[in-house]
């Protein structure tokens, strides 16, 4: 694909001042301020008494390594955290996402989303997240089993990062899916289908979470983003039918 996943979500933030767009990121925005005002209490409140017993526990001769512990447990702990937080906060606000990639689809490519009644259109959303809930919690359950590995602790930051990125990209990929009518599996079909494009995005977003301000813009920027993608991938589709 000529455009890549990363500028899908930069092009999203660009379109987040667009006229006619802005009321509909006001409920987004909302939540992700809460999002990351949850992880920052909890950070406070926690994070630097867990990693100081941590710490402590560690051998003598590696007390050397302490910064470079704490600084793991902190990307660790924010990992975590991000990702139990931001399906939860998608949950609530997916009536609302989903009514942002509509306008937006609307009206940056002029396509009409099929027409639902409004409460059909809630419950469809709240019903898809509780299946991204599914597919998502066994993988959450998987990963962290491996807390219980202590060699392999180094390398959780970076599994964590690996398994954030992809599941907001398919999360926020799937609002315009799911507007579209493309049921939960196809969604993932195609989006496997497509590694690349759909890693770098949620790359992008998972990067972006550790910014302090910018992050408060993601979820509307992403839920842009990711209505982009979907258009990208139609128009994809229909070069090869020519």
């Amino acid at each position: 694909m000529s455009v890549t996943g990363i500028s899908c979500f930069f092009l999203g933030l660009k379109a987040l001042n667009q006229q006619g767009l802005r009321r509909f990121v006001v409920l987004p925005l909302l939540f992700n301020f809460l999002l990351y005002g949850g992880i920052a209490y909890l950070s406070y409140h926690y994070l630097f008494a867990f990693t100081d017993y941590y710490i402590k526990q560690l051998p003598h001769w590696l007390s050397f390594l302490s910064s470079v512990f704490t600084l793991l447990f902190f990307l660790l702990f924010v990992l975590v955290f991000l990702s139990t937080f931001s399906v939860v906060a998608n949950v609530f606000a997916a009536p609302f996402n989903g009514l942002l990639s509509e306008k937006a689809q609307q009206l940056l490519y002029g396509i009409a989303v099929p027409e639902r009644p409004l409460g059909t259109m809630v419950v469809q959303s709240i019903k898809r997240q509780g299946q991204f809930i599914f597919y998502y919690f066994p993988r959450f359950i998987g990963l962290c089993l491996l807390f219980l590995i202590p060699p392999l602790h180094p390398f959780l930051p970076f599994l964590w990062f690996i398994f954030n990125a992809w599941m907001l990209s398919m999360q926020y990929q799937d609002f315009a899916m799911d507007n579209n009518l493309v049921d939960f599996n196809t969604m993932r079909k195609q989006i496997k289908s497509s590694k690349r494009f759909s890693m770098g995005f949620g790359f992008i977003i998972s990067l972006l979470s550790f910014i302090p301000f910018l992050n408060i813009l993601i979820m509307p920027a992403a839920v842009i983003g990711g209505t982009l993608m979907w258009y990208k991938r139609q128009q994809n589709k229909a070069t090869e039918l020519l």
